[in-house]
């Protein structure tokens, strides 16, 4: 695949203008995304637990915290439904014992690998968001848990879309002659040679929307790595009459609530809000980002000329983290940025009493092609 650099077209003057105009105060906002690529390592008695993530959580949308979505993540990833992602974070360490720092040379201890990972397919503002989220546990052995899950989230009406929200039930799994051309469909549009482990008389199970597309698991693997990306017009006739006046629904009118700061950002030390001096990138932040900003051309159109919008925290020791998009009407060009925003290195932390201390910085880019 070709791929394509954009380039924030804040020239160095405006980003120092913007960097001192920050304070580590939270920004009120309508959506959240939080961008969160992590390693932990947990002990408690004789196990050792190393935790991997990489999450594209929601934290609210539309001035909403999407408490049934909130509930459905949590429980998939952290083993009980809770609030949100904190929430549920906090109560999975708890359960995992004390953080630590290296893993222990022990041939004793029992060691663990948990790997979580929450991709965002799609996001169709105001009516939909989709999603892949994957979670294994290991042993050094073997693996002992594996699951993954496709879906799509209505926002209009808060819930999870099943296969009667969306297909014509009778049509799907009873008329003979669509499925066998759905099942030659599918087999077409796969993203991979097929094999004898698909299990035709089962699909389809899971999926996902994805704007002119629909993604179909092919249940070949405990990851959802198998897939096939159908375009609506191909499935047109196995569509429910209810779906279709779904996508012509108009989407209800904006509201202006806030998210509460709680849901959108992690709590810090309160020597952290008013620090004497800022967070500082030495150097030009734009043209670090540009110079590792990878974002595939066929994403181009749908790129926005204006505004990207993220806050995280410097840390004492110059790193980033609890990285949230304020901005999330594009979520491909936001984990360009994210993945950006990582790989580059130069943050001086915050200062207070001559100690660094941790504090949030938020920084907007403006983006367009060169």
């Amino acid at each position: 695949m070709m791929t394509g650099r954009l380039f924030p077209l804040l020239l160095s003057l405006a980003v120092g203008l913007t960097a001192t105009a920050q304070t580590s105060m939270n920004v009120a906002s309508r959506d959240a995304m939080l961008y969160e690529a992590s390693c932990h390592l947990y002990e408690k008695g004789d196990t050792l637990t190393s935790v991997s993530m990489d999450m594209e959580w929601p934290e609210g949308l539309n001035g909403s915290v999407l408490p049934e979505l909130q509930h459905c993540l949590t429980a998939f990833f952290f083993g009980q439904p809770s609030a949100g992602y904190r929430e549920g974070w906090r109560n999975f360490q708890l359960q995992r014992g004390k953080e630590i720092r290296t893993m222990k040379d022990d041939r004793a201890s029992v060691r663990r690998y948990c790997d979580m990972k929450l991709h965002c397919l799609w996001l169709e503002p105001g009516r939909y968001i989709s999603f892949l989220a994957c979670l294994e546990e290991r042993g050094e052995q073997s693996v002992i848990a594996s699951r993954h899950l496709y879906f799509t989230f209505d926002l209009i009406h808060q819930k999870i879309l099943t296969q009667r929200d969306v297909f014509n039930q009778e049509r799907l799994w009873r008329n003979a002659g669509i499925r066998y051309q759905f099942c030659e469909v599918l087999d077409t549009t796969s993203n991979a040679p097929l094999t004898d482990t698909v299990d035709w008389e089962h699909l389809p199970g899971q999926f996902a929307l994805e704007g002119p597309y629909v993604r179909f698991d092919l249940g070949t693997d405990s990851v959802g790595g198998t897939y096939s990306l159908v375009s609506n017009e191909v499935i047109d006739v196995l569509f429910s009459r209810n779906f279709r006046r779904w996508l012509r629904q108009p989407l209800p009118a904006a509201g202006t609530a806030h998210l509460p700061a709680e849901a959108v950002y992690a709590a810090l030390p309160a020597d952290s809000v008013f620090p004497e001096t800022m967070p500082r990138f030495e150097g030009n932040i734009s043209e670090a980002v540009g110079q590792n900003l990878f974002y595939s051309d066929n994403h181009r159109e749908s790129t926005p000329r204006g505004k990207v919008i993220v806050s995280f925290v410097v840390d004492v020791d110059g790193s980033l983290k609890d990285m949230v998009f304020l901005t999330v009407g594009n979520v491909v060009l936001n984990r360009a940025v994210a993945a950006a925003l990582r790989s580059i290195h130069g943050w001086k932390p915050a200062m207070l009493h001559g100690r660094p201390v941790a504090c949030r910085y938020n920084l907007p880019f403006i983006f367009c092609f060169r």
